[in-house]
């Protein structure tokens, strides 16, 4: 029961963790378009009670957090946390579906 739990939490957190990474590819400056392309969802752990995905970009870019924070010469451009924070009511429907598809029936 306990790995069917970890698998419907992790199935819904991956749907809502979707949302985010489209909106973030969507909206990521490009300059180059090696940050956009960086960009990817990343399970992390899951138990019967709590799961969680990670939207993130390849650490080897140096420059992604200058983007995305900005830094003393270059205003900051939030466009992974503006990813969640402009769609958190998508991504909460978007767990719940998920979560009802896997018990059977509406939450």
């Amino acid at each position: 029961m306990e790995e069917a739990a970890a698998d419907a939490l992790m199935a819904a957190a991956k749907a809502g963790g979707k949302i985010a990474l489209e909106d973030a590819k969507r909206n990521c400056p490009v300059d180059t378009g090696a940050l956009k392309q960086s960009l990817h969802l990343t399970e992390g752990k899951a138990t019967a009670v709590k799961a969680t995905v990670q939207v993130d970009y390849d650490k080897s870019l140096k420059y992604g957090t200058h983007v995305e924070l900005g830094s003393r010469n270059r205003p900051a451009n939030p466009f992974m946390r503006n990813a969640v924070d402009d769609n958190q009511n998508k991504i909460n429907d978007a767990i719940t579906a998920e979560l009802s598809k896997a018990v059977g029936r509406k939450i």
